[in-house]
């Protein structure tokens, strides 16, 4: 009986061609844009989930309050880390890891510039960083060791042993390999691919003089603790609060600010980088990416409803036919049922190789390495398929049960009639259809709309042709001097400066400042930027008041300062120039007066507004060389030139440099991708509605073939029958576009509401997006509606 059911389903596909395919197409393209999402959300909700014990890890993260505002972070002070095991009773094991950019790494005759990391000595016993190599309680205990993964002793030592081998790292000291650890899985926000032991970072700041005990230096310092199984974070919330009531609240209170710790599950960490408590929060992506896949699975399920129920109105005759011949209600309605699911379960099929054909360039767009084919995968392709057949069920069910019900004589008499509630429900589903691809459609303009204003807007300085040059090197900062005259000299540099700023990244130093005068409460955390007299002459940051730093005045390098305008709102500086104000860098204050007011400029990105700055001319504190290129030449000619002077005075260095323009680029990483999967995918859900729509307009002419023909043989043209053949569909699509408008304006300014400097969302994009959906559909239902107009009319009546 199934075989009998199974021919007869592939004949009556077969039959039906046209409509089999936009079917089966329409439903596997939804189901494969839907897999590649899935698999997307699901690898941004499983960062760090394969540790063992990761439900018991937590980040240690900051809070500061001070004037009723509360800011958050993810770093902790040095000490942190060995104090709370040692005070804190239920903290089982506390690791701390700092990030400290990248170094120089030379081995013999080779060099290599890689990230650099310290971890303690628990790191690869607390964490699930497998070691083929070494013991990982040891591996991290002594100083000036190192753990490196297998990419790294590749790249560095061919196929030979690495353990036992000797870095030199950044031409300052020497490091031995005691292990190696696997790859790092592209799921983690932790590791590194070169770790060495926080030992080795603590002897480098007791040789420069500096002491571990700095209760408010916090670097790029990150602390995780491990809790006992089932311990209260209320308690530990308790505990917290006592331990930096005796190590924090002295320091804070002379600034007038309230310093607090906090735990953040190991698994909160990528979603909430800043802490959970930041408004710094990548879930709303996670989000959207959710309500893509849903609305274009939506929309293909809709298509597919639709086109089966309009399908089964010119199958009414055959159930009459079938049911006089003896046919069983239950015969039908199996029928009916397995022609919808195998139906569906070809798109899935398809679906499958769309997703995997598509993959390279998904792969592309979200940085991702992506696999269809893993066994955690298994459980959502099986959840899918059997979304696939719910689907096929669903819309299966109407001609099976409606249909199937129907007494032959009156269905044989021509009794059946296609109108009523099942045209409305099918007038619905367009109308759902084309208003998420009209959302869609506008989503994308806002997106891409605030892209383009980000990438436009003027930030307070010139990012074109704007250099950053990394001057870690000793050799470099004992030669900077040298380093800029010559640069200087090259017909393609314009000018030369240097600072503790990268622009376009960060800025090298965060403190407070107080009116001079005032107690240390009152002060403003500022971001400290420290450079040369060319500084703002460089980055053609404009003054509003006041003057430049000048080699004219002796005191402009030690006790003057030039301020942005959000600096002299945040202290309420009617008249600053001559005012004398206190920057408390650590323990020492130092006083000075404000010279100059510069223009606010965003040295980061346009997602947060600009902070409170101050300016300072200083011989040293520099980390960062900035050249301006001189336009119009050839940059690959100039950075060339400038290399090779580079490489005069620093031969133990590489040059590693970046454009500001394309530092600042990458700020938006999430939100260029989130355009570009917009633009994609409202590009193929406005797609599979029109291949809805033709499905549609082809069985609507099917149906009223009669009336066509009558019409012709009446005198009606064929603009006129194709204006009436199309217009009933063009008043869905405009219902459409009324439904969409509201919907898509209050989205997308939810949306923008997270970014300091953004759109506003305006008329004209819904008009566009409407427009384009119109002539879109428009285009689609006129092709068929022309075909049908065509027909002959004697053609079209015998069909009676």
């Amino acid at each position: 009986m199934l075989k009998h059911y199974f021919r007869i389903a592939l004949r009556h596909l077969r039959r039906q061609q046209i409509i089999t395919v936009i079917n089966i197409l329409g439903l596997a393209i939804g189901m494969a844009c839907c897999m590649l999402i899935v698999l997307f959300v699901r690898n941004e909700y499983g960062f760090d989930n394969f540790h063992p014990d990761g439900k018991n890890i937590y980040r240690v993260t900051n809070s500061f309050t001070k004037a009723g505002e509360t800011d958050y972070g993810g770093n902790t002070q040095w000490p942190v880390g060995p104090y709370l095991k040692n005070e804190v009773s239920d903290i089982k094991e506390s690791v701390r890891m700092m990030n400290a950019g990248t170094a120089l790494y030379t081995f013999q005759d080779k060099q290599y510039v890689d990230p650099l990391a310290y971890a303690d000595a628990g790191f690869f016993t607390l964490f699930n960083f497998p070691l083929v190599k070494g013991n990982a309680k040891t591996a991290l205990q002594e100083p000036y060791t190192m753990v490196v993964t297998e990419k790294i002793a590749k790249k560095y030592f061919g196929n030979d042993d690495p353990i036992g081998k000797i870095l030199k790292v950044d031409n300052q000291f020497d490091c031995r390999i005691t292990a190696v650890s696997k790859d790092l899985p592209l799921n983690t926000d932790i590791g590194g691919d070169i770790i060495l032991s926080y030992s080795t970072f603590e002897q480098l700041v007791k040789k420069d003089g500096g002491s571990m005990e700095q209760w408010y230096n916090f670097n790029d310092n990150t602390t995780f603790v491990q809790l006992p199984e089932g311990v209260s974070l209320i308690k530990m919330e308790s505990q917290l609060l006592a331990f930096t009531d005796r190590h924090v609240k002295a320091i804070a209170s002379s600034l007038g600010e309230v310093f607090g710790l906090h735990l953040q599950p190991l698994a909160n960490i990528h979603l909430h980088p800043q802490g959970d408590k930041n408004k710094q929060d990548n879930t709303h992506l996670l989000y959207i990416y959710i309500a893509i896949a849903i609305f274009i699975i939506m929309i293909a399920c809709f298509n597919f409803m639709n086109l089966i129920t309009a399908r089964a109105d010119e199958r009414a005759v055959e159930v009459g036919v079938r049911k006089v011949m003896g046919s069983e209600r239950r015969q039908l309605i199996v029928q009916f049922m397995s022609e919808a699911v195998l139906l569906t379960t070809i798109s899935f099929v398809l679906a499958i190789f769309l997703a995997l054909l598509f993959m390279p360039w998904f792969n592309k767009i979200t940085g991702k390495e992506f696999q269809l084919f893993t066994l955690s995968n298994l459980p959502f392709l099986g959840y899918l398929f059997t979304m696939s057949v719910v689907v096929g069920l669903l819309s299966g069910s109407y001609p099976a049960l409606y249909l199937s019900g129907f007494l032959p004589v009156a269905v044989l008499k021509g009794g059946f009639n296609t109108s009523g509630s099942r045209v409305w429900i099918r007038k619905a589903l367009v109308i759902a259809q084309f208003s998420i691809a009209i959302i869609l459609i506008v989503a994308t303009i806002v997106v891409y709309s605030q892209l383009r204003f980000w990438q436009n807007k003027y930030l307070g300085f010139d990012k074109d042709r704007l250099v950053n040059i990394n001057i870690a090197s000793e050799s470099a900062r004992k030669n900077i001097k040298v380093i800029k005259e010559d640069l200087l000299r090259l017909p393609g540099v314009q000018n030369v400066t240097v600072s503790n700023t990268a622009m376009g990244r960060y800025v090298g130093a965060v403190n407070p400042v107080v009116k001079d005068g005032d107690s240390e409460d009152k002060s403003i955390v500022t971001s400290v930027i420290i450079g040369d007299f060319d500084l703002l002459k460089t980055l053609d940051i404009k003054l509003t008041k006041g003057r430049d730093f000048s080699t004219g005045f002796a005191t402009d390098s030690n006790n003057a300062f030039i301020v942005n305008e959000s600096m002299v709102k945040a202290m309420n500086l009617h008249d600053p120039i001559g005012q004398r104000i206190k920057w408390l860098p650590g323990f020492t204050e130092r006083k000075g007066e404000i010279i100059g007011v510069a223009k606010d400029f965003n040295y980061s990105n346009l997602t947060i507004p600009v902070s409170p700055a101050i300016y300072i001319v200083r011989k040293e504190g520099f980390s960062v060389m900035s050249i301006r290129l001189a336009k119009g030449g050839d940059l690959t000619k100039q950075v060339a030139a400038v290399e090779k002077v580079w490489k005069k005075y620093v031969p133990d260095y590489p040059l590693t440099y970046s454009f500001v323009a394309d530092d600042l680029a990458h700020q938006y990483i999430n939100q260029d991708r989130l355009a570009s999967l917009f633009g994609t995918f409202s590009m193929l859900a406005i797609i599979i509605a029109c291949m809805g729509l033709f499905g549609l307009s082809i069985l609507i002419a099917r149906q009223r073939t009669k009336e066509i023909g009558i019409r012709k043989v009446l005198g009606a043209s064929t603009a006129n029958i194709t204006r009436l053949l199309s217009q009933d569909f063009m008043q869905l699509v405009l219902i459409s576009l009324l439904v969409a408008v509201p919907i898509s304006w209050f989205l997308m300014n939810t949306w923008l509401q997270d970014f300091a400097y953004r759109i506003h969302v305006e008329w004209w994009m819904f008009v566009f997006a409407g427009v384009m959906a119109m002539i879109i559909s428009l285009f689609t239902i006129s092709f068929q509606s022309v075909r049908a107009a065509l027909t002959n009319p004697v053609k079209s009546l015998r069909t009676e």
